[in-house]
């Protein structure tokens, strides 16, 4: 039988993309969904040619999520959802209704920073999906870093329990999305997003079945990124990588590269 869970997530396509796939293997029993927060990645850029780079960026990314994950993603049918403003998933009405719906486990996704007393409501049965490899980058836009500083090999996801700590908690699993040639960030960005609900879809009953004992994390003397470190600069740095052959270069030594920055790996990935 299907682990009973309860998400929390954000209010985007990825987010209800990832719903739906949670739902249809996992016992959703409820979705709690936060409003993306009012300030932007990186502030609000002061010249039109800043904001024109980042229009173009994001851009990429709704292409790039509307070709894997589709037109019109919704959240599935039949589940009770709670709509909360940005920030809003710690408030005592959150716990109060996410305690309601008797989860064994609850699953985090692309929400704010999950906090005590919902952190110790559920100690231990708290699973969030990550999107980067800890601990080599940590904070925010932890598979955007890597392909500023050329390096393909530390993208992927981690699904770790969620601590006090941001991103430190004991992981399950880790795995690094399939990338091709031709792909540019975007596509890495959501074949990621997909390569780790399946990974969470797997873990997770392993899990709540003592069949897989997590792994403390090695503690990292990397910097952690915050969203304001995020900039129209750091986008064309990035956007260059990839013009000067940085997939291409990767993906003829993957194997070797990989082996530099080991994960714990899900079986069979």
């Amino acid at each position: 039988m299907s682990p009973r869970t309860v998400l929390l997530t954000g209010d985007g396509r990825r987010h209800r993309y990832a719903a739906v796939r949670l739902a249809e293997r996992l016992g959703l029993a409820g979705i709690l969904s936060e409003a993306k927060p009012t300030e932007p990645l990186g502030g609000s850029p002061e010249s039109e040619t800043a904001r024109s780079i980042l229009g173009r960026h994001f851009a990429a990314r709704d292409a790039a999520e509307e070709k894997f994950l589709g037109l019109m993603v919704e959240f599935p049918r039949g589940i009770p959802v709670r709509t909360v403003p940005a920030g809003a998933s710690n408030a005592p009405e959150t716990l109060e209704w996410v305690r309601a719906r008797a989860p064994d486990a609850l699953l985090l996704y692309g929400t704010s920073i999950i906090k005590p007393p919902l952190l110790e409501a559920f100690r231990d049965r708290v699973v969030n999906m990550h999107l980067g490899l800890s601990p080599y980058y940590r904070g925010a836009g932890t598979n955007f870093w890597p392909l500023v500083d050329r390096r393909p090999e530390c993208v992927g996801v981690t699904v770790h329990l969620a601590t006090s700590e941001v991103d430190a908690g004991p992981i399950l699993g880790q795995i690094r999305p399939p990338m091709e040639t031709q792909d540019r960030s975007h596509e890495i960005g959501t074949r990621a997003i997909m390569a780790g609900l399946e990974a969470l879809i797997a873990l997770l009953p392993l899990y709540l079945e003592g069949r897989i004992r997590p792994i403390s994390q090695t503690p990292s003397s990397s910097p952690a990124y915050r969203r304001k470190d995020f900039s129209a600069d750091a986008v064309l740095r990035m956007e260059r990588q990839f013009e000067t052959g940085m997939l291409e270069e990767y993906l003829s030594e993957k194997t070797e590269r990989d082996r530099r920055y080991p994960i714990v790996a899900v079986a069979g990935a």
